[in-house]
Protein backbone atom coordinates (compact mmCIF):
# COMPACT_ATOMS: atom_id res chain seq x y z
CA UNK A 1 0.00 0.00 0.00
CA UNK A 2 2.78 2.51 1.08
CA UNK A 3 4.53 1.46 -2.53
CA UNK A 4 1.55 2.27 -4.21
CA UNK A 5 1.06 5.30 -2.85
CA UNK A 6 4.86 6.28 -3.28
CA UNK A 7 4.39 5.19 -6.85
CA UNK A 8 0.90 7.31 -7.50
CA UNK A 9 3.06 10.70 -5.92
CA UNK A 10 6.49 10.34 -8.51
CA UNK A 11 6.74 12.72 -11.20
CA UNK A 12 7.00 10.00 -13.75
CA UNK A 13 3.76 8.27 -12.76
CA UNK A 14 2.10 11.73 -12.64
CA UNK A 15 3.45 13.09 -16.23
CA UNK A 16 2.04 9.46 -17.28
CA UNK A 17 -1.26 10.37 -15.70
CA UNK A 18 -1.80 13.35 -17.43
CA UNK A 19 -0.69 12.12 -20.55
CA UNK A 20 -3.77 9.52 -20.55
CA UNK A 21 -6.16 11.83 -19.74
CA UNK A 22 -5.07 14.67 -22.56
CA UNK A 23 -5.08 11.56 -25.08
CA UNK A 24 -8.36 10.25 -23.66
CA UNK A 25 -10.67 11.79 -26.32
CA UNK A 26 -8.28 10.73 -29.16
CA UNK A 27 -8.46 6.76 -27.53
CA UNK A 28 -12.26 7.27 -26.90
CA UNK A 29 -12.88 8.59 -30.63
CA UNK A 30 -9.86 8.89 -32.64
CA UNK A 31 -7.46 9.70 -34.27
CA UNK A 32 -10.04 11.65 -36.18
CA UNK A 33 -9.68 13.37 -39.00
CA UNK A 34 -7.37 15.76 -38.43
CA UNK A 35 -4.98 17.16 -41.11
CA UNK A 36 -2.65 14.15 -42.00
CA UNK A 37 -4.92 11.38 -41.14
CA UNK A 38 -4.37 9.75 -44.45
CA UNK A 39 -0.81 10.29 -43.76
CA UNK A 40 -0.60 8.96 -40.22
CA UNK A 41 -2.99 6.08 -41.70
CA UNK A 42 -0.88 5.01 -44.26
CA UNK A 43 2.56 5.67 -43.59
CA UNK A 44 1.78 3.60 -39.89
CA UNK A 45 0.47 0.92 -41.77
CA UNK A 46 3.85 0.72 -44.57
CA UNK A 47 6.08 0.74 -41.47
CA UNK A 48 4.07 -1.90 -39.35
CA UNK A 49 3.61 -4.50 -42.68
CA UNK A 50 7.30 -4.14 -43.77
CA UNK A 51 8.62 -4.08 -39.52
CA UNK A 52 6.70 -7.41 -39.18
CA UNK A 53 8.33 -9.26 -42.47
CA UNK A 54 11.32 -8.05 -40.96
CA UNK A 55 12.37 -4.60 -43.32
CA UNK A 56 13.26 -2.33 -40.40
CA UNK A 57 13.31 0.57 -42.81
CA UNK A 58 11.64 0.02 -46.40
CA UNK A 59 11.78 3.55 -48.08
CA UNK A 60 9.59 2.63 -51.13
CA UNK A 61 6.08 2.53 -50.44
CA UNK A 62 4.57 0.01 -52.87
CA UNK A 63 1.11 0.52 -52.55
CA UNK A 64 1.08 4.53 -52.58
CA UNK A 65 -0.99 5.88 -55.41
CA UNK A 66 -3.09 2.68 -56.25
CA UNK A 67 -0.13 0.92 -56.81
CA UNK A 68 2.24 3.29 -59.02
CA UNK A 69 4.59 3.36 -55.49
CA UNK A 70 5.90 6.20 -53.84
CA UNK A 71 9.41 7.04 -52.38
CA UNK A 72 8.31 8.52 -49.48
CA UNK A 73 10.85 7.89 -47.08
CA UNK A 74 13.55 8.44 -49.28
CA UNK A 75 12.53 11.76 -48.17
CA UNK A 76 10.38 11.87 -45.20
CA UNK A 77 12.46 11.40 -41.73
CA UNK A 78 11.69 7.57 -40.29
CA UNK A 79 11.50 7.84 -36.88
CA UNK A 80 8.08 8.61 -35.79
CA UNK A 81 7.12 6.06 -37.58
CA UNK A 82 9.56 3.43 -36.10
CA UNK A 83 7.50 3.80 -33.35
CA UNK A 84 4.12 3.71 -34.77
CA UNK A 85 4.76 1.10 -36.99
CA UNK A 86 6.16 -0.86 -34.55
CA UNK A 87 3.86 -1.12 -32.50
CA UNK A 88 1.49 -1.93 -35.44
CA UNK A 89 4.50 -5.07 -36.22
CA UNK A 90 3.37 -5.62 -32.52
CA UNK A 91 -0.19 -6.66 -33.24
CA UNK A 92 -1.97 -3.21 -32.20
CA UNK A 93 -4.37 -2.20 -34.95
CA UNK A 94 -3.18 1.07 -37.53
CA UNK A 95 -5.37 3.34 -35.46
CA UNK A 96 -4.54 1.91 -32.05
CA UNK A 97 -0.70 2.37 -32.31
CA UNK A 98 -1.12 6.17 -34.08
CA UNK A 99 -2.73 6.73 -30.73
CA UNK A 100 -0.50 4.85 -28.46
CA UNK A 101 2.08 6.48 -30.69
CA UNK A 102 1.30 9.77 -29.51
CA UNK A 103 0.53 9.24 -25.88
CA UNK A 104 3.91 7.79 -25.54
CA UNK A 105 5.41 11.07 -27.25
CA UNK A 106 3.42 13.28 -24.84
CA UNK A 107 4.50 11.77 -21.69
CA UNK A 108 8.44 11.14 -23.40
CA UNK A 109 8.14 14.83 -23.66
CA UNK A 110 7.27 15.55 -20.66
CA UNK A 111 9.54 13.41 -18.77
CA UNK A 112 12.43 15.09 -21.00
CA UNK A 113 11.28 18.31 -20.09
CA UNK A 114 11.23 17.17 -16.16
CA UNK A 115 14.41 15.90 -17.00
CA UNK A 116 15.77 19.36 -18.07
CA UNK A 117 14.11 21.61 -15.27
CA UNK A 118 15.51 19.57 -12.75
CA UNK A 119 18.79 20.05 -13.68
CA UNK A 120 18.09 23.68 -13.51
CA UNK A 121 16.22 23.42 -9.97
CA UNK A 122 12.98 25.42 -11.42
CA UNK A 123 9.95 23.35 -10.68
CA UNK A 124 10.75 20.13 -13.23
CA UNK A 125 7.16 18.87 -12.20
CA UNK A 126 5.08 21.78 -12.79
CA UNK A 127 7.46 23.03 -15.81
CA UNK A 128 6.73 19.21 -17.44
CA UNK A 129 2.94 19.10 -16.99
CA UNK A 130 2.73 22.70 -18.58
CA UNK A 131 4.90 21.91 -21.47
CA UNK A 132 2.22 19.08 -22.40
CA UNK A 133 -0.42 21.20 -21.74
CA UNK A 134 0.80 23.72 -24.02
CA UNK A 135 -1.71 24.89 -26.67
CA UNK A 136 0.36 24.39 -30.43
CA UNK A 137 1.15 21.12 -28.92
CA UNK A 138 -1.94 19.41 -28.55
CA UNK A 139 -2.75 21.17 -31.29
CA UNK A 140 0.15 19.68 -33.62
CA UNK A 141 -1.72 16.46 -32.66
CA UNK A 142 -5.44 16.72 -32.74
CA UNK A 143 -5.99 19.18 -34.92
CA UNK A 144 -2.83 19.02 -37.89
CA UNK A 145 -2.68 15.27 -36.91
CA UNK A 146 1.41 16.19 -37.56
CA UNK A 147 2.40 12.62 -35.86
CA UNK A 148 6.48 13.64 -36.60
CA UNK A 149 5.88 17.24 -35.55
CA UNK A 150 4.38 16.25 -32.24
CA UNK A 151 7.04 13.85 -31.37
CA UNK A 152 9.77 16.92 -32.26
CA UNK A 153 8.29 18.04 -29.07
CA UNK A 154 10.15 15.19 -27.09
CA UNK A 155 14.10 16.39 -28.29
CA UNK A 156 14.27 20.43 -27.67
CA UNK A 157 15.24 19.78 -23.97
CA UNK A 158 17.51 17.33 -24.60
CA UNK A 159 19.49 19.59 -26.97
CA UNK A 160 19.58 22.48 -23.99
CA UNK A 161 20.58 19.87 -21.96
CA UNK A 162 23.13 18.68 -24.30
CA UNK A 163 24.40 22.29 -24.45
CA UNK A 164 24.25 23.57 -21.15
CA UNK A 165 26.41 20.42 -20.12
CA UNK A 166 28.91 21.11 -23.02
CA UNK A 167 32.28 20.94 -23.11
CA UNK A 168 32.17 17.50 -21.29
CA UNK A 169 31.93 14.43 -23.48
CA UNK A 170 28.26 13.62 -22.14
CA UNK A 171 27.82 16.79 -23.19
CA UNK A 172 28.74 16.38 -26.69
CA UNK A 173 27.27 12.90 -27.01
CA UNK A 174 23.74 14.09 -25.42
CA UNK A 175 23.54 16.99 -27.75
CA UNK A 176 24.74 14.83 -30.77
CA UNK A 177 22.00 12.24 -30.23
CA UNK A 178 19.81 14.84 -29.23
CA UNK A 179 19.82 16.86 -32.57
CA UNK A 180 20.56 13.79 -34.71
CA UNK A 181 17.41 11.70 -33.45
CA UNK A 182 15.30 15.43 -34.27
CA UNK A 183 16.93 15.60 -37.88
CA UNK A 184 15.90 12.15 -37.90
CA UNK A 185 12.41 12.91 -36.71
CA UNK A 186 11.39 16.29 -38.88
CA UNK A 187 13.72 17.76 -40.90
CA UNK A 188 11.68 21.29 -41.08
CA UNK A 189 11.76 21.34 -37.35
CA UNK A 190 15.49 20.57 -36.68
CA UNK A 191 15.80 23.46 -39.23
CA UNK A 192 13.99 25.93 -37.24
CA UNK A 193 15.92 24.54 -34.15
CA UNK A 194 19.53 24.74 -35.41
CA UNK A 195 18.30 28.59 -35.94
CA UNK A 196 16.20 29.69 -32.59
CA UNK A 197 17.40 27.39 -29.87
CA UNK A 198 20.90 26.15 -30.79
CA UNK A 199 22.20 28.80 -32.43
CA UNK A 200 21.48 31.56 -29.83
CA UNK A 201 22.15 29.14 -26.89
CA UNK A 202 25.46 28.11 -28.10
CA UNK A 203 26.65 31.35 -28.51
CA UNK A 204 25.77 32.01 -24.48
CA UNK A 205 27.53 29.24 -23.77
CA UNK A 206 30.59 30.34 -25.71
CA UNK A 207 30.40 33.74 -24.22
CA UNK A 208 30.31 32.03 -20.84
CA UNK A 209 33.05 29.83 -21.77
CA UNK A 210 34.85 29.40 -24.91
CA UNK A 211 36.31 26.22 -24.75
CA UNK A 212 32.57 24.93 -25.24
CA UNK A 213 33.16 26.09 -29.32
CA UNK A 214 34.89 23.08 -30.45
CA UNK A 215 32.52 20.58 -28.69
CA UNK A 216 29.53 22.18 -29.66
CA UNK A 217 31.29 21.86 -33.60
CA UNK A 218 31.84 18.13 -32.82
CA UNK A 219 29.03 17.40 -31.57
CA UNK A 220 26.89 19.36 -34.14
CA UNK A 221 29.05 17.33 -37.15
CA UNK A 222 27.94 14.12 -35.07
CA UNK A 223 24.10 14.57 -35.09
CA UNK A 224 24.35 15.42 -38.88
CA UNK A 225 26.78 12.59 -39.47
CA UNK A 226 24.41 10.14 -37.30
CA UNK A 227 21.37 10.69 -39.96
CA UNK A 228 23.64 10.87 -42.96
CA UNK A 229 21.43 7.21 -43.83
CA UNK A 230 18.24 9.66 -43.95
CA UNK A 231 20.02 13.10 -44.92
CA UNK A 232 21.83 12.35 -47.84
CA UNK A 233 19.40 10.44 -50.00
CA UNK A 234 16.99 12.81 -49.11
CA UNK A 235 18.94 15.57 -50.03
CA UNK A 236 20.52 14.32 -53.35
CA UNK A 237 17.19 12.86 -54.53
CA UNK A 238 15.00 15.77 -54.69
CA UNK A 239 15.24 15.90 -58.54
CA UNK A 240 13.39 12.17 -58.84
CA UNK A 241 10.20 14.07 -57.38
CA UNK A 242 7.49 16.72 -57.53
CA UNK A 243 8.90 19.19 -55.48
CA UNK A 244 7.26 21.95 -56.84
CA UNK A 245 4.47 20.95 -54.67
CA UNK A 246 6.61 21.20 -51.61
CA UNK A 247 6.30 24.97 -52.14
CA UNK A 248 3.30 26.21 -53.76
CA UNK A 249 0.79 28.74 -52.20
CA UNK A 250 0.25 28.23 -48.58
CA UNK A 251 3.52 25.88 -48.65
CA UNK A 252 5.44 28.87 -48.73
CA UNK A 253 6.43 30.10 -45.19
CA UNK A 254 6.93 33.59 -46.56
CA UNK A 255 3.09 33.89 -47.98
CA UNK A 256 1.68 33.60 -44.22
CA UNK A 257 1.08 36.75 -42.36
CA UNK A 258 -1.05 38.12 -39.55
CA UNK A 259 -3.67 39.26 -41.86
CA UNK A 260 -4.79 36.04 -43.22
CA UNK A 261 -8.21 35.27 -41.79
CA UNK A 262 -7.00 31.55 -41.37
CA UNK A 263 -3.96 32.56 -39.61
CA UNK A 264 -5.51 34.00 -36.42
CA UNK A 265 -5.21 31.28 -33.96
CA UNK A 266 -1.58 30.93 -34.00
CA UNK A 267 -0.90 35.21 -33.34
CA UNK A 268 -2.94 34.55 -29.72
CA UNK A 269 -0.35 31.88 -28.75
CA UNK A 270 2.70 33.69 -29.87
CA UNK A 271 1.99 37.17 -27.81
CA UNK A 272 0.60 34.88 -25.27
CA UNK A 273 3.60 32.64 -24.75
CA UNK A 274 5.96 36.23 -25.09
CA UNK A 275 3.83 38.38 -22.46
CA UNK A 276 4.68 35.45 -19.77
CA UNK A 277 8.82 34.78 -20.86
CA UNK A 278 9.24 38.59 -21.05
CA UNK A 279 9.91 38.95 -17.32
CA UNK A 280 12.17 36.15 -17.00
CA UNK A 281 14.47 39.03 -18.30
CA UNK A 282 16.75 36.12 -19.93
CA UNK A 283 18.66 34.07 -22.80
CA UNK A 284 14.85 32.55 -22.51
CA UNK A 285 13.24 35.28 -22.55
CA UNK A 286 15.30 36.65 -26.08
CA UNK A 287 14.61 32.94 -26.97
CA UNK A 288 10.71 33.08 -26.58
CA UNK A 289 10.49 36.87 -27.92
CA UNK A 290 12.23 36.18 -30.80
CA UNK A 291 10.90 33.26 -32.13
CA UNK A 292 7.62 33.78 -31.40
CA UNK A 293 7.22 36.56 -33.50
CA UNK A 294 9.33 35.01 -36.25
CA UNK A 295 6.46 32.55 -35.91
CA UNK A 296 4.08 34.54 -36.82
CA UNK A 297 5.88 36.59 -39.52
CA UNK A 298 6.81 39.85 -37.73
CA UNK A 299 10.50 39.94 -38.80
CA UNK A 300 10.98 41.05 -42.03
CA UNK A 301 12.54 39.52 -44.89
CA UNK A 302 13.36 36.62 -42.70
CA UNK A 303 10.86 33.94 -44.08
CA UNK A 304 12.11 35.22 -47.82
CA UNK A 305 15.78 33.25 -46.92
CA UNK A 306 15.33 30.68 -48.89
CA UNK A 307 16.19 27.62 -46.91
CA UNK A 308 13.60 28.87 -43.96
CA UNK A 309 11.06 29.22 -46.90
CA UNK A 310 11.20 25.41 -47.45
CA UNK A 311 9.53 24.80 -43.63
CA UNK A 312 6.99 25.72 -45.21
CA UNK A 313 4.83 27.35 -42.00
CA UNK A 314 6.20 29.79 -39.70
CA UNK A 315 4.37 28.88 -37.17
CA UNK A 316 6.06 25.39 -36.67
CA UNK A 317 8.46 27.40 -34.46
CA UNK A 318 5.61 27.63 -31.93
CA UNK A 319 7.27 24.34 -29.96
CA UNK A 320 10.47 26.19 -29.71
CA UNK A 321 8.51 29.35 -28.43
CA UNK A 322 6.82 27.13 -25.74
CA UNK A 323 9.43 25.42 -24.73
CA UNK A 324 11.70 27.95 -24.25
CA UNK A 325 8.49 30.11 -22.41
CA UNK A 326 7.94 27.25 -20.05
CA UNK A 327 11.53 27.32 -19.70
CA UNK A 328 12.02 31.07 -18.11
CA UNK A 329 8.26 31.54 -16.67
CA UNK A 330 9.93 28.31 -14.48
CA UNK A 331 12.25 30.99 -13.15
CA UNK A 332 10.05 33.69 -11.49
CA UNK A 333 6.93 34.08 -9.55
CA UNK A 334 4.40 35.82 -12.20
CA UNK A 335 1.78 38.45 -10.87
CA UNK A 336 -1.44 37.76 -11.23
CA UNK A 337 -2.38 40.33 -13.70
CA UNK A 338 0.19 38.92 -16.03
CA UNK A 339 -1.07 35.75 -15.79
CA UNK A 340 -4.83 37.10 -16.45
CA UNK A 341 -3.55 39.00 -19.86
CA UNK A 342 -1.94 35.72 -20.86
CA UNK A 343 -4.16 33.27 -20.13
CA UNK A 344 -7.38 35.59 -22.22
CA UNK A 345 -4.60 35.39 -25.26
CA UNK A 346 -4.03 31.69 -24.82
CA UNK A 347 -7.96 30.89 -23.98
CA UNK A 348 -8.98 31.38 -27.83
CA UNK A 349 -6.37 29.24 -28.74
CA UNK A 350 -7.78 26.84 -26.36
CA UNK A 351 -11.54 27.34 -27.69
CA UNK A 352 -11.11 27.02 -31.25
CA UNK A 353 -8.64 23.88 -31.51
CA UNK A 354 -11.16 22.24 -28.73
CA UNK A 355 -14.04 22.89 -31.51
CA UNK A 356 -11.94 21.96 -34.54
CA UNK A 357 -10.90 18.63 -32.55
CA UNK A 358 -14.57 17.81 -31.88
CA UNK A 359 -15.59 18.43 -35.36
CA UNK A 360 -12.14 15.92 -36.30
CA UNK A 361 -13.35 13.40 -33.48
CA UNK A 362 -16.89 13.25 -35.37
CA UNK A 363 -16.32 13.25 -38.75
CA UNK A 364 -16.69 9.70 -40.06
CA UNK A 365 -13.35 8.15 -42.28
CA UNK A 366 -13.91 5.95 -44.98
CA UNK A 367 -10.55 3.67 -43.92
CA UNK A 368 -12.18 1.03 -46.86
CA UNK A 369 -11.91 3.49 -49.11
CA UNK A 370 -8.39 5.04 -48.18
CA UNK A 371 -6.65 0.68 -48.09
CA UNK A 372 -8.04 0.66 -51.33
CA UNK A 373 -6.53 3.78 -53.19
CA UNK A 374 -3.68 4.16 -50.78
CA UNK A 375 -3.15 8.06 -50.98
CA UNK A 376 -0.14 9.60 -50.12
CA UNK A 377 1.51 13.30 -50.44
CA UNK A 378 1.40 14.54 -53.86
CA UNK A 379 5.09 15.64 -53.81
CA UNK A 380 5.89 11.79 -53.50
CA UNK A 381 4.84 11.44 -57.49
CA UNK A 382 7.93 10.92 -60.03
CA UNK A 383 9.60 14.50 -61.64
CA UNK A 384 7.59 14.60 -64.78
CA UNK A 385 4.14 13.61 -63.29
CA UNK A 386 0.94 15.84 -64.70
CA UNK A 387 0.55 17.74 -61.26
CA UNK A 388 -2.62 19.43 -63.02
CA UNK A 389 -4.13 15.75 -61.76
CA UNK A 390 -3.96 17.28 -58.43
CA UNK A 391 -6.51 18.81 -56.47
CA UNK A 392 -5.35 22.22 -55.08
CA UNK A 393 -7.98 22.30 -52.30
CA UNK A 394 -6.88 18.26 -50.57
CA UNK A 395 -4.41 17.57 -52.95
CA UNK A 396 -5.93 14.53 -54.17
CA UNK A 397 -4.51 12.76 -57.25
CA UNK A 398 -6.85 11.83 -59.85
CA UNK A 399 -5.08 8.67 -60.98
CA UNK A 400 -7.79 7.10 -63.50
CA UNK A 401 -5.84 7.35 -66.37
CA UNK A 402 -3.67 4.96 -65.30
CA UNK A 403 -5.35 2.38 -63.38
CA UNK A 404 -5.34 -0.07 -66.56
CA UNK A 405 -1.80 -0.08 -66.80
CA UNK A 406 0.21 -3.42 -65.75
CA UNK A 407 1.57 -3.20 -62.03
CA UNK A 408 4.01 -5.78 -60.64
CA UNK A 409 7.47 -6.10 -61.78
CA UNK A 410 7.38 -8.70 -64.41
CA UNK A 411 5.84 -8.35 -67.72
CA UNK A 412 5.77 -10.40 -71.03
CA UNK A 413 5.71 -8.90 -74.25
CA UNK A 414 4.56 -10.46 -77.52
CA UNK A 415 4.46 -7.84 -79.65
CA UNK A 416 7.47 -4.73 -80.52
CA UNK A 417 6.60 -1.63 -79.41
CA UNK A 418 6.28 1.04 -76.55
CA UNK A 419 5.85 -0.40 -73.27
CA UNK A 420 4.50 1.92 -70.16
CA UNK A 421 3.97 -0.22 -66.78
CA UNK A 422 1.67 1.22 -63.73
CA UNK A 423 4.93 1.62 -61.79
CA UNK A 424 6.95 5.00 -60.74
CA UNK A 425 9.86 5.56 -62.26
CA UNK A 426 12.88 6.53 -59.69
CA UNK A 427 16.60 5.89 -59.07
CA UNK A 428 16.25 2.56 -57.69
CA UNK A 429 14.63 1.10 -60.40
CA UNK A 430 16.33 -0.64 -63.50
CA UNK A 431 14.18 -2.35 -66.64
CA UNK A 432 15.91 -5.42 -67.30
CA UNK A 433 15.69 -8.42 -70.16
CA UNK A 434 17.56 -11.35 -69.93
CA UNK A 435 19.91 -10.02 -67.34
CA UNK A 436 20.54 -7.27 -69.14
CA UNK A 437 19.22 -3.42 -68.64
CA UNK A 438 17.17 -2.13 -70.91
CA UNK A 439 17.00 2.01 -70.90
CA UNK A 440 14.01 3.42 -69.92
CA UNK A 441 12.55 7.02 -68.41
CA UNK A 442 9.36 8.46 -66.46
CA UNK A 443 7.29 9.63 -65.04
CA UNK A 444 5.53 5.86 -65.10
CA UNK A 445 8.45 3.16 -65.69
CA UNK A 446 8.34 3.29 -69.66
CA UNK A 447 10.86 1.12 -72.33
CA UNK A 448 10.68 -0.04 -76.30
CA UNK A 449 10.01 -3.45 -76.37
CA UNK A 450 10.14 -6.53 -78.40
CA UNK A 451 8.58 -9.47 -77.43
CA UNK A 452 10.13 -12.03 -74.26
CA UNK A 453 10.13 -11.55 -70.46
CA UNK A 454 10.63 -8.12 -68.76
CA UNK A 455 11.69 -7.69 -65.15
CA UNK A 456 11.50 -4.24 -62.90
CA UNK A 457 14.45 -5.03 -60.55
CA UNK A 458 15.83 -3.02 -57.99
CA UNK A 459 19.06 -1.58 -57.50
CA UNK A 460 20.61 0.02 -54.08
CA UNK A 461 22.01 3.44 -54.58
CA UNK A 462 25.33 4.79 -53.44
CA UNK A 463 23.68 7.77 -51.48
CA UNK A 464 21.88 4.78 -49.43
CA UNK A 465 25.50 3.05 -48.97
CA UNK A 466 27.60 6.09 -48.39
CA UNK A 467 24.97 7.33 -45.59
CA UNK A 468 24.62 4.40 -43.93
CA UNK A 469 28.79 3.85 -43.80
CA UNK A 470 28.81 7.54 -42.39
CA UNK A 471 26.34 6.70 -39.77
CA UNK A 472 27.86 4.18 -38.58
CA UNK A 473 31.42 5.75 -38.17
CA UNK A 474 29.32 8.35 -36.93
CA UNK A 475 27.84 5.93 -34.36
CA UNK A 476 31.48 4.58 -33.32
CA UNK A 477 32.95 7.62 -32.50
CA UNK A 478 30.24 8.53 -30.29
CA UNK A 479 30.35 4.64 -28.50
CA UNK A 480 34.15 5.52 -28.19
CA UNK A 481 33.45 9.01 -27.13
CA UNK A 482 31.20 7.51 -23.90
CA UNK A 483 33.56 4.46 -23.39
CA UNK A 484 36.23 7.06 -22.74
CA UNK A 485 33.50 9.03 -20.55
CA UNK A 486 33.14 5.80 -18.77
CA UNK A 487 36.95 5.17 -18.17
CA UNK A 488 37.35 8.51 -17.08
CA UNK A 489 34.58 7.67 -14.40
CA UNK A 490 35.53 4.88 -13.27
CA UNK A 491 39.76 6.11 -13.21
CA UNK A 492 38.23 8.00 -10.16
CA UNK A 493 37.81 4.84 -7.83
CA UNK A 494 41.24 3.74 -6.36
CA UNK A 495 40.00 -0.06 -7.02
CA UNK A 496 39.94 0.83 -11.06
CA UNK A 497 42.71 3.26 -12.39
CA UNK A 498 43.80 2.27 -16.01
CA UNK A 499 44.47 5.62 -17.45
CA UNK A 500 44.59 8.44 -14.46
CA UNK A 501 45.51 10.98 -16.64
CA UNK A 502 42.04 10.78 -18.08
CA UNK A 503 40.46 11.76 -15.12
CA UNK A 504 37.52 14.48 -15.51
CA UNK A 505 39.47 15.81 -18.60
CA UNK A 506 37.30 17.66 -20.92
CA UNK A 507 37.62 16.71 -24.78
CA UNK A 508 40.31 18.92 -26.32
CA UNK A 509 41.51 19.73 -22.92
CA UNK A 510 44.43 21.77 -24.43
CA UNK A 511 41.87 23.95 -25.28
CA UNK A 512 39.83 24.15 -22.39
CA UNK A 513 40.28 26.97 -19.69
CA UNK A 514 38.55 25.26 -16.92
CA UNK A 515 37.32 21.89 -15.75
CA UNK A 516 33.72 22.78 -15.75
CA UNK A 517 31.22 20.06 -17.17
CA UNK A 518 28.44 22.48 -17.66
CA UNK A 519 27.17 25.92 -17.42
CA UNK A 520 24.01 27.90 -16.67
CA UNK A 521 21.76 28.47 -18.96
Amino acid sequence: MRFASGLLRHPMALLAALGILLMLPSFLFGPGASHSYLYNYMWTGHFGEQMAAGHLYERWLPRSFEGLGSPTFYFYPPLAYWLSGGLTAMGLSVLQAINVAALLLLIASGMTMHRWLASRGTHPLLGAALYMLAPYHLHDFYVRGALAEFAAFVWLPLIALGIARLPSRGGIALLALSYGALILTHLPVATLTGLFLIAPLMLHRIWQDRSTLVPGLIAGILAFALAAFYLLPAATLQTHMSTALLWTGKYHAANWSIWREDFILFPCIALGLGLLAWPARSIWSGVAIVTALASINLIPFLWQIDLLDKTQFPWRALGIVEFATVTALMTYRPRPVLLAGAGLLLLFPYLVSGIITCANLRLPIDYARLDRIVPDAPEYLPAGFDIARVDRYDRSTDLRPWRALPRGDRIVVTHPGPVTMGHAAFPIWRVTRDGITIPSHGPLISFDARPGIYRIERVRLWQESVGMAISLAAALMLALLLWRRRISHLSKFPAYSPSPAMVNRPILGWLARSQNTGGEL
